[in-house]
């Protein structure tokens, strides 16, 4: 493990325009509870010697390995929100940095309730709607919410509303939509713990599938 150069214009450097972007993600996912301990990993589009990891904008660590590799991990360390993003190196050159990852860490403030609409229980093709509240009164505050499915390591939709209220829309449901699903909601960069959890049902997938093939002979 390296440390990040000190100044603003050395840990810039020199970018290589046209170059893939490298990707990041966190383990054990992008949402989890304070005191959590976690790693960021990138990959690159071709083997690379230097690595680094990047969090709102200023360089955090950078790894020079001993032999050039595409994935690199940074150690674990503890959860702390933000926006990260990461770097590879070419020679002298560094790639653009990677789309950011925006890590939510709960537990600061007390669960939203969810509840789904028309129900939980939904045929397929069929619309559902989560809502999901905050049940914590702030001043003038601009919640952020998101939507959680269990065995997702990311949020599955996010939401910035007026009001302390979100409407999360799932159209045309299918079979693998059904689960476990939960909400939180963040105001700045501290997140709620999550609401309970809502199980998910899709009923029909058979007889819609068998209804579409009628509907694609009728239109034949």
């Amino acid at each position: 493990m390296g440390s990040c150069p000190s100044s603003s214009s050395e840990q810039k450097g020199t970018s290589m325009a046209g170059t893939p972007k490298p990707l990041i993600w966190v383990e054990p996912g992008s949402v989890v509870p304070r005191e959590a301990h976690i790693h960021f990993c990138c990959r690159s589009p071709w083997r690379s010697g230097s690595f680094q990891l990047w969090r709102d904008g200023g360089c955090l660590f950078q790894i020079n390995a001993s032999r050039e590799q595409a994935d690199v991990c940074f150690p674990k360390s503890l959860a702390a929100a933000g926006s990260y993003s990461c770097r590879y190196s070419q020679g002298l050159h560094w790639s653009e940095l990677s789309a950011p990852l925006q890590l939510l860490v709960t537990g600061h403030f007390s669960k939203p309730s969810l509840r789904g609409a028309p129900s939980t229980v939904v045929a397929a093709r069929d619309t559902v709607t989560f809502l999901c509240q905050a049940l914590r009164s702030y001043h003038n505050p601009k919640f952020m919410f998101s939507l959680l499915k269990a065995g997702v390591p990311h949020p599955v939709q996010h939401q910035s509303p007026e009001g302390d209220v979100a409407n999360f829309t799932l159209p045309s449901v299918k079979a693998e939509d059904a689960g476990n699903y939960s909400c939180i909601y963040s105001v700045g960069e501290r997140s709620s713990s999550p609401s309970d959890a809502l199980q998910l049902k899709v009923t029909g997938e058979r007889r819609a599938w068998k209804q579409r093939l009628r509907d694609e002979s009728w239109g034949s």
